[in-house]
C-alpha cells in the first residue's frame, strides 16, 4: 500500500516552525553526525507516510449528539458538543538502537507529541419558561481545552533492493492516546468484537506490527466495550463519518456498535473518547477527557512488513 504525503506533517518534521494556524514543531534527538544523518532520513520517511502518524480525529471539529440524560445532578442539558482547535504544537523525539557492524543503528523509535489548544463547545438547551425541560432557546458554553496527544512509530533500516540499497522503513505503529490537562478520566481497556475478531487492548501506545493492525470485515457490526474508572463517564465513538454516545452498563463499562464501511480501502482510524460527567452536564466543571484512537484496515487489505 502506498500512502499519501501530508504537506503539514512534512513541514513540521523538516521545516521547523510552521507559519499560520498557530502551529509549530520541535525536534529532539541524538546529536552526533552519524545519528544526525539517520535522524534526517527517519524524519523524511515519517513525513512520507502521514497516514501512519496522524489520525484525523483528535483535532476534528465534528459534532457529537447526546441523546441520553446526565443524571439527577445534571446542571445543563447538552444537545451536541464539538472541539475547536486553535493551536497545535508538535514535538518529535528520536531514539536509535541495535547498531550493525558499521556502527549505524538499525532500529528507530519516534515518539510524536502534539499539544492541542482550543475550546470545548457545548450546545445546551435552556429551560423553558412554561416549566418544560427546554424550549427552542439554546446557548453555547465554551470551556478551555488543552489536550496532550501521543503516538509512537517504529522504523527499521532494511535492504529495499536486490543490490543491497538500505533505507529506513516503517515496521510498526502504535495507537494514539489523547489526554486533557489534569485529567481525572481514564480508559482502562477497550474490547473490539467483530465476528471472528475478539481482542482487548490495554495499552494504546504498544507497538502494532503492520501485518497485525486490526482487520475488520467490511459491512459488519463492530461492538466496542470500553472500561473506565467510573460509572458515570460519557463515552462516545470517534470515526470519520459518525460519532455517537455509548450505552452505560452501570458497572464502569460502556458499549457501542458501529457498522464498518464497505468501499473504503487503505488505513483508517477509529477512537473511543471518555469524558467526565461534569464536562458535559456542569457548565462550571472543567473539560476532562481521555481518548484512545486505533488504526485498522478493511479485509482484504493487507499491509506489508515494511511500507514501500
Amino acid at each position: 500500500m502506498r500512502l499519501r504525503p501530508a504537506p503539514m506533517l512534512i513541514l513540521a518534521l523538516l521545516g521547523g516552525t510552521l507559519a499560520g494556524c498557530g502551529t509549530s514543531s520541535h525536534v529532539a534527538g541524538p546529536g552526533s553526525s552519524t545519528s544526525g544523518s539517520d535522524q534526517s532520513q527517519v524524519a523524511a520517511e515519517v513525513a512520507r507516510q502521514p497516514e501512519l502518524v496522524d489520525d484525523g480525529l483528535a483535532d476534528s471539529g465534528d459534532q457529537t449528539s447526546l441523546s441520553a440524560p446526565g443524571g439527577a445532578a445534571a446542571l445543563i442539558n447538552p444537545l451536541t458538543y464539538w472541539r475547536t482547535i486553535l493551536d497545535v504544537d508538535r514535538t518529535f523525539e528520536f531514539a536509535f538502537s541495535d547498531t550493525d557492524s558499521t556502527g549505524r543503528p538499525t532500529t528507530a523509535v519516534v515518539t510524536i507529541h502534539k499539544k492541542l489548544t482550543g475550546r470545548f463547545n457545548i450546545l445546551a438547551g435552556v429551560p423553558g419558561s412554561d416549566g418544560t425541560p427546554i424550549d427552542s432557546t439554546t446557548q453555547v458554553i465554551h470551556k478551555p481545552l488543552v489536550d496532550n496527544w501521543v503516538r509512537r512509530v517504529l522504523l527499521k533500516r532494511v535492504a529495499v533492493t536486490e543490490g543491497g540499497d538500505v533505507r529506513w522503513r516503517f515496521a510498526a505503529t502504535s495507537g494514539v492516546k489523547v489526554t486533557s490537562r489534569a485529567a481525572t478520566t481514564h480508559i482502562v481497556s477497550l474490547r473490539v468484537e467483530d465476528g471472528g475478531l475478539d481482542t482487548t487492548i490495554t495499552d494504546p501506545l504498544a507497538f502494532i506490527r503492520l501485518r497485525r493492525i486490526l482487520k475488520i470485515e467490511p459491512g459488519t457490526s463492530v461492538t466496542l466495550t470500553v472500561t473506565t474508572e467510573r460509572n458515570d463517564d460519557v463515552v462516545v465513538l470517534m470515526h470519520h463519518d459518525r460519532r455517537f454516545r455509548f450505552h452505560n452498563n452501570g458497572d464502569n463499562t460502556y458499549t457501542g456498535t458501529w457498522r464498518a464501511g464497505v468501499f473504503v480501502n487503505g488505513l483508517h482510524h477509529f477512537g473511543v473518547n471518555a469524558l467526565s460527567n461534569g464536562t458535559l452536564f456542569d457548565d462550571q466543571a472543567p473539560y476532562d477527557s481521555q481518548a484512545w484512537i486505533l488504526p485498522y484496515v478493511l479485509v482484504p487489505t493487507e499491509l506489508a512488513d515494511y511500507v514501500e
